[in-house]
């Protein structure tokens, strides 16, 4: 049956005169896309249109060597993304669907014969349906690999309690200033060598977009000293927040907290009804911020892999 189901596989890479009907695909998901993988429209399009259009221009066709559509029957059954052009895949699907995902892999093993490259998959653990698929297809499992916070925004307190000559703020008109200052933040935060700035201008393209969600707290001699990222999916209400961070020089000071409280506030106002934030695992210090913020759920991801 394995076999007749390969044939009838259909792979198509994401373009311009699909890309709507993914989208599609991808708000019917949720929110079983976000709690089962990580992933959401919203974060699918800042893949699409964010930061990755830097790879795009430098490389053209990076994403359709990189995004795949597959279909079975002319009906959207799953989609391909290699994140990084590299081993690290993400699979959607529209629900608990094993035939689906097994024929993806039959189809990934296929394409990556000779490359070197291998698979390596991120989800969440309490997905069994996903164990015993790649259990079945001999990948190995590495457990607690990293974390899924949710936010029942409704739910949530929202008081912001700012050390005395800081504000919070977010991105205006004219965000040069901004933008670089969120850079040198970003930069001290991850320790990042790519350019910053470029990858904040690039995310403007994506039409989910909103400089209202970019917020930051600015310190009483003008620095930006910790910054988050939100986007609200308007379609069902998913939320996300990525990234998180604060510079070292203001550390401890709940600024990170507060810069996301405020953007769980204004996610609100714009009809978002629950936040997710990736986290590393325990005992990575992130844990502590995301957990005092008052998560209503928590999931572990775990890893799964073929070398």
């Amino acid at each position: 049956m394995d076999i007749v189901r390969f044939k009838m596989l259909r792979s198509e890479p994401l373009t311009s005169g699909n890309l709507d009907e993914v989208i599609e695909f991808f708000h019917r998901s949720n929110p079983f896309a976000e709690k089962t993988w990580g992933w959401d429209s919203g974060r699918f399009i800042d893949w699409r249109w964010g930061s990755n259009t830097l790879r795009e221009a430098a490389s053209p066709g990076w994403f359709s060597e990189n995004c795949r559509v597959v279909r079975q029957d002319g009906v959207i059954r799953a989609v391909l993304i290699a994140e990084y052009g590299h081993e690290d895949v993400c699979v959607i699907t529209g629900g608990e669907d094993p035939e689906a995902v097994r024929v993806v892999l039959d189809w990934l093993d296929g394409s990556r014969v000779g490359t070197g490259i291998g698979i390596s998959f991120e989800f969440s653990d309490t997905a069994e349906w996903l164990r015993d698929v790649f259990g079945a297809a001999g990948l190995r499992e590495r457990a607690g690999t990293g974390h899924e916070w949710e936010y029942d925004l409704s739910r949530l307190p929202y008081s912001l309690e700012l050390a005395e000559g800081f504000t919070i703020e977010s991105l205006r008109d004219d965000r040069s200033e901004d933008y670089a200052g969120i850079a040198e933040c970003v930069r001290a935060a991850f320790n990042a060598t790519h350019d910053v700035q470029a990858s904040l201008r690039s995310l403007e393209v994506n039409p989910m977009f909103r400089p209202d969600l970019s917020v930051f707290a600015r310190s009483p001699d003008g620095r930006i000293a910790a910054y988050c990222r939100g986007t609200v999916n308007p379609n069902n209400g998913v939320c996300g927040i990525d990234p998180v961070c604060c510079h070292p020089d203001y550390q401890r000071m709940g600024l990170s907290k507060a810069v996301v409280q405020s953007c769980f506030r204004r996610q609100l106002a714009l009809a978002g009804r629950f936040c997710y934030i990736g986290s590393a695992p325990e005992p990575d210090p992130s844990t502590f911020l995301y957990r005092s913020l008052g998560p209503t759920a928590r999931t572990v991801n775990c890893t799964w892999t073929r070398p």
